[in-house]
């Protein structure tokens, strides 16, 4: 049972990790001219697709992992040309997935457990590396462990399996790295870079000597036994990575700092190969490396070296001798630093770029020897002789995509931007990338503009239409006026122009504009309806025109209508319908000889299935002014037979009818009070069912058909304050998303040649736009719920502040090693080259300024450059005399080896306002102090900082700050932030004892404690929910919510503190009350309380490090927090983590075997916080399970789907 008075989370995903670790090329969906991108994260693996005729990524899924992935590698299974995809986890299993086509996920076909739960330096997996023959796989673990799976083919299922392991243990070793060996026929071999540590405290450290070397391991398929062989020669100290060459060359390559050493095997001679240097670095580190094989035996390796220098070397390999004679390394071009690369078959290249957005290239020409190229020497050589090269624009790649991503991110900040008539505009998250971007994630679909252009009158809707059905663009853009009783036709062409000969009514309000039969188009207009046929030459052009008209019965009028390519549907004003349709021999309009008189005062709005172009609707729906719709048939044995009713929550003001799979059809409805509702109806009785709504605006909702870029299946348009588009994504999810930069009025879906691609026609006021739905750059994705834009900083971002009243974000940016070239005045800076390049860079020194940032603007309007070599720890806002002043602290000579620094200073700043918007920063005066300054806040019109674990309280002087108070709190560590709740109470959560609630003793002039966390927890961010409640993440990647106790609460309020410490510990007597527990696995860097849209439930929205943006949604009611725990509870047991005794009949895949409830238990027990992305698996299953799973809870599968559509919807998703 569930206490009434417990917090329940609903916890929501919004945007998946985007740091992968690795990435990986091969033929995963088994077709030979086809390869798949695999990124590989650490809780998530994505897929995608390269198109080579348009050079872009093709995202085909994201799947969580529900676990965390340590490891990855490809294996081909024998006699095909399908790649599968080897893993390693958490779960103490190695994991053999295939993928599945037909859900675009990878599914396990073997877990085969070798150690328990958990990631321990005796547990393999760090290490994976299989054969490349695919004949054997070995795991490895930093420390000693070893095992070697021989890799076999069950005769009687094709399928492949594994042998029990192999061990091959070295006591007292670590690995820094593991690969596989290319020995083509001979047993598989894999090199490792080892230290041996056994008597590590017992000798005596000598410069000169490393404690590297190299070992090898052999699987001898014939003993079944893993064989050790150990280099005698030791490596360099600087070793750090291996490559494997092909089987016709053999042996490996060692990458060292600046030379790269090639071992055929044991006993036989090395070759030392330096690498250049780029002009003012001291040595060229490899981080990278990818070998793409160009035929049988050509080959080449593509290097990349911290600072983003390509090279590519090349072999000279004589067959005759099988002598290696030559190996040369060539820079080739520059691309930002990367965890991997790739190279795929059709000539493009996938940089995994670590801090920053994933780049896309394709080869222009593959490079040539030049002055930079140095070739292989026989002894080690000097780098001090290495080739110096300057680095270049890119000369042998061309970019072509780009992949968005948010990680690593610092902070984040909820924002609103203002838009010209100083109205609201779209709520937005602000992200700081560590990459020196100021990244703002929108929720919506952006739009590009191509067309805009004022118009003649003042319309009030925009319809399109083709004059025949064979015309694969439209003819005719539709201009109406309500107020004004006028109708405008233009042409479609090379220009915009008046058609004076259209046929069309122009004295009339047009209400809808059908292309009908061969070569017709109707007007339906206030006074009746104007048929248009169309006569063709040979050239199917026009050459005449006939006109037939209908018009209503005398003083009565046209109020709404509906139309396909074979039928109208006409609403009068006297309550009567109209049925015609569309005779297919000579396209004349025929009307049914009954109309059919609607019991309700008006009818508001009609509508017939839209998307029919094989076959008639058999159903039209109207919608009456006693807020119901109503089904009717169509059906030539029953027309006008009302099939259902139901009942609106207000009246509709627009209908739109489209089939959505076999024997169904959502019906979309916009009404009078700005709610847009879905209902999906049974097309074979007219029944409805599963109404889903959505509050879109102030202004009642018109709804249209819509054609999306690259999609099949139709949309809608849904317009209200402003508009909307809705759409199934790729997995069959109907999404109904926000259009960002899109304020028209009226819309309708439009197609030119000219074009090239659907898009959308609209007006605002008296102006003619014609937009794409996506951006400019990445187009449309039927699976973004996002758009991305970026606003870029000159180093990485630290701190951040907001000022509310003028929406702008002051932002302190310090980067460690790296040289300004802002500092000196006299030099212009340009600031593409270092964009392109990267920053100077030089061990022990600090690139440091001050930005403000016009948010509404995006634009930077003062940057203040700091030449101490400072580096920022914090930033905050404070008020003294009744005057702004923004505050910073600073740390000179920072080593972060070290964590030391020479001296420790307090900027303050005096904020001035004008009356523009930006704000601007005058320098005050510094002031020195004894430590380390790591966090600060505005208390009472003084300064709150925390220097250790001490808290002093500071005072503006005239030329350094004054000390007023210095509290010591003996358990407090190093503060990491300090918030000010108001009266005396200050809230402060530190790097190793949590969060703890203090207030100012003004007798004593000091800061109490009076309530902490019952654990230790390492915080790295807070926000307060309200006065006694706090939301908390720690560097471990767990979110918790505590909360104040009553009976402390009530003292607070009284101002009536009965103990305040406990007099053996030195601590507070009271205790938080732990009220929500979740683990996310990736460490929280802001919280943020607020929603995306106007209406939406105030949530928790938290971003973290490695790019996760996710939102923690409070479940209304105790019966919803019931059932959603429950639901949760029986998807446990269907994706169970036994995979022995595995159905796939009865059971879900768990692809690692990690069981939910354990991953999100990880360091503590979850506690009232339902995971929805596991939830959501509801919808994944097939409908005989949802049955099951539904029936134990008493429900029906449409009733869970629809709870967890409606928890989704109050946050905007």
């Amino acid at each position: 049972m569930i206490p009434d008075d417990s917090l329940y989370l609903y916890n929501l995903t919004l945007k998946q990790p985007s740091s992968p670790f690795k990435s990986i090329v091969g033929q995963f969906s088994g077709s030979k001219k086809q390869q798949e991108l695999v990124l590989i994260s650490s809780t998530v693996i994505e897929v995608y697709q390269p198109k080579t005729d348009t050079g872009k990524l093709h995202k085909l899924s994201s799947q969580p992992t529900f676990g965390i992935v340590q490891n990855a590698d490809k294996l081909r299974l024998f006699g095909t040309q399908q790649d599968v995809l080897v893993i390693t986890a958490d779960s103490g299993n190695i994991i053999i997935a295939y993928y599945n086509q037909d859900t675009f996920k990878f599914e396990p076909r073997i877990q085969e457990p070798h150690s328990k739960n958990g990631l321990r330096r005796l547990t393999p997996g760090e290490y994976l590396a299989c054969d490349p023959q695919n004949r054997a796989i070995m795991i490895g673990a930093l420390e000693r462990t070893k095992f070697v799976y021989k890799v076999e083919m069950d005769n009687s299922t094709g399928q492949i399996k594994l042998s029990s392991p192999l061990e091959s243990h070295t006591t007292g070793s670590l690995t820094l790295a593991l690969c596989p060996l290319d020995t083509s026929f001979d047993n598989p071999v894999w090199a490792t870079i080892e230290v041996d540590y056994k008597d590590y405290d017992h000798k005596t450290y000598k410069p000169d000597e490393s404690p590297l070397y190299l070992r090898y391991y052999e699987f001898d398929q014939g003993l079944n036994y893993v064989v050790q062989k150990k280099s005698k020669t030791p490596l360099p100290p600087d070793a750090s990575s291996l490559i494997a060459l092909p089987g016709h060359i053999g042996g490996v390559l060692i990458v060292c700092d600046s030379v790269i050493i090639y071992e055929k095997g044991l006993g036989h001679e090395r070759l030392y190969l330096p690498l250049p240097i780029r002009e003012g670095s001291q040595s060229t580190r490899i981080v990278c490396h990818y070998l793409h094989v160009l035929k049988k035996t050509d080959f080449f390796i593509l290097l990349q070296s911290s600072l983003g220098d390509l090279f590519k070397l090349t072999f000279d390999y004589d067959r005759e001798t099988e002598h290696l004679d030559r190996i040369a390394a060539t820079y080739f071009d520059s691309t930002p630093v990367s965890n991997s690369i790739n190279i795929f078959k059709s000539g493009f290249m996938f940089a995994n770029v670590a801090n920053d957005s994933k780049l896309f290239y394709q080869f222009e020409q593959l490079g040539s020897e030049n002055e930079s190229t140095m070739a292989s020497e026989h002894e080690l050589p000097d780098i001090q002789n290495s080739t110096r090269f300057s680095p270049q624009g890119l000369h042998n790649l061309a970019l072509v995509d780009i992949l968005e991503s948010l990680g690593p991110i610092v902070g984040s900040e909820l924002m609103g931007k203002k838009t010209e008539n100083n109205a609201e505009g779209p709520i937005s998250l602000s992200t700081l990338s560590s990459h020196s971007y100021l990244k703002t994630l929108t929720y919506g679909i952006p739009v590009s503009e191509l067309v805009s252009s004022p118009l003649p009158m003042l319309p009030t809707s925009i319809l399109t239409t083709k004059k025949v059905r064979t015309s694969t663009s439209d003819d005719y853009l539709v201009l109406s006026s309500s107020l004004a009783s006028q109708t405008l036709v233009l042409s479609i062409g090379e220009v915009v122009e008046e058609v004076s000969e259209s046929g069309f009514v122009t004295d009339q309000h047009t209400i809808a504009v059908q292309q009908v039969g061969k070569q017709s188009v109707i007007q339906i207009h206030n006074n009746g309806i104007r048929h248009i046929r169309h006569i063709l030459d040979e050239n199917d052009e026009v050459t005449d025109r006939k006109t037939t008209d209908w018009f209503p019965p005398a003083g009565i009028h046209v109020v709404h209508a509906s139309a396909n390519e074979t039928q109208v549907l006409v609403g009068l004003s006297n309550r009567e319908l109209c049925y015609f349709e569309i005779d297919i021999a000579d396209d004349q309009l025929g009307e049914y000889q009954e109309r059919h008189e609607i019991g309700a005062d008006l009818i508001t709005a009609v509508a017939i299935m839209s998307d029919t172009t094989s076959m008639k609707s058999d159903f039209a729906i109207v919608g009456c002014a006693d807020e119901t719709i109503q089904v009717l048939s169509l059906h030539p044995n029953s027309v006008f037979q009302m099939l259902s009713l139901q009942a609106l929550s207000s009246k509709c003001t627009s209908l739109l009818m489209l089939p959505v799979e076999d024997n169904s059809a959502h019906i979309h409805i916009g009404m009078e009070s700005g709610v847009y509702a879905r209902v999906q109806m049974d097309t074979m009785t007219g029944k409805l069912r599963d109404t889903r709504s959505k509050y879109l605006g102030t202004k009642p909702v018109i709804v249209s058909k819509l054609k999306l870029p690259g999609s099949e299946s139709s949309g809608i348009m849904a317009i209200s304050s402003y508009p909307w588009i809705g759409y199934h994504n790729s997995e069959s999810q109907f999404k109904i998303m926000p259009l960002i930069g899109s304020d028209v009025t009226s819309g309708s879906s439009f197609y030119s040649e000219d074009i090239g691609t659907e898009s959308v026609v609209g007006i605002k006021e008296n102006n003619l736009i014609i937009f794409t739905i996506g951006s400019e750059e990445g187009g449309f994705n039927i699976n973004d719920e996002f758009s991305l834009s970026s606003i870029r900083l000159r180093f990485q971002p630290r701190k951040y502040w907001k000022d509310y009243k003028s929406n702008n974000l002051v932002i302190l940016e310090s980067e460690a090693s790296t040289l300004s070239p802002y500092i000196k005045h006299d030099e212009e800076v340009d600031e593409e080259y270092y964009h392109a390049f990267g920053y100077k860079r030089s061990p022990g020194f600090w690139a440091s300024c001050l930005q403000v940032v016009d948010y509404d603007t995006s634009e930077i309007c003062q940057s203040l450059d700091f030449n101490d070599n400072d580096c920022f720890t914090s930033i905050c806002a404070a008020s003294f005399n009744d005057e702004e002043y923004l505050v910073c602290a600073s740390s000179q000579n920072l080593s972060m080896e070290r964590n030391s620094a020479s001296s420790h200073h307090i900027h303050v700043f005096k904020i001035k306002r004008s009356k523009a918007r930006a704000i601007k920063l005058e320098f005050v005066h510094k002031t020195k102090v004894d430590g380390v300054v790591s966090a600060m806040i505005g208390f009472q019109k003084k300064l709150l900082v925390g220097i250790g674990n001490s808290l002093r309280l500071l005072e503006l002087g005239q030329k350094q700050m004054l000390r007023k108070s210095h509290s010591k709190i003996d358990y407090l560590r190093r503060p990491t932030q300090l918030k000010y709740l108001g009266g005396d109470l200050v809230v402060v959560a530190d790097s190793s004892e949590s969060l703890s609630y203090l207030k100012f003793d003004r007798a004593s002039n000091q800061f109490v404690p009076i309530c902490n966390d019952t654990m230790r927890r390492q915080i790295t961010v807070f926000e307060t929910l309200d006065h006694r409640t706090l939301v908390a993440g720690d560097k471990f990647g767990n979110i918790s919510v505590n909360r104040l106790p009553l009976e402390l609460t009530n003292q607070l309020a009284n101002n009536a503190l009965l103990q305040l410490n406990e007099d053996v510990l030195d601590e507070p007597s009271a205790r938080f009350e732990k009220k929500c527990e979740l683990y996310v696995a990736d460490i929280p860097t802001s919280f943020s309380r607020g929603t995306f849209v106007v209406g939406g439930t105030e949530s928790i929205i938290y971003t973290c490090l490695q790019g996760t943006v996710g939102m923690m949604i409070p479940v209304a009611t105790k019966s919803e927090a019931e059932l959603l725990s429950a639901v949760e509870y029986e998807l446990r047991a269907f994706y169970t983590s036994e995979f022995d005794d595995f159905d796939k009949r009865k059971q879900g895949y768990n692809l690692l075997g990690k069981d939910q409830g354990k991953f999100r238990s990880y360091f503590n027990p979850s506690k009232n916080v339902i995971d929805g992305d596991f939830v959501e698996r509801f919808y994944e299953i097939s409908l005989e399970n949802k049955i099951k799973i539904a029936g134990k809870l008493g429900r029906t599968p449409r009733e869970i789907e629809k709870r967890l559509y409606d928890i989704r919807n109050r946050s905007a998703f």
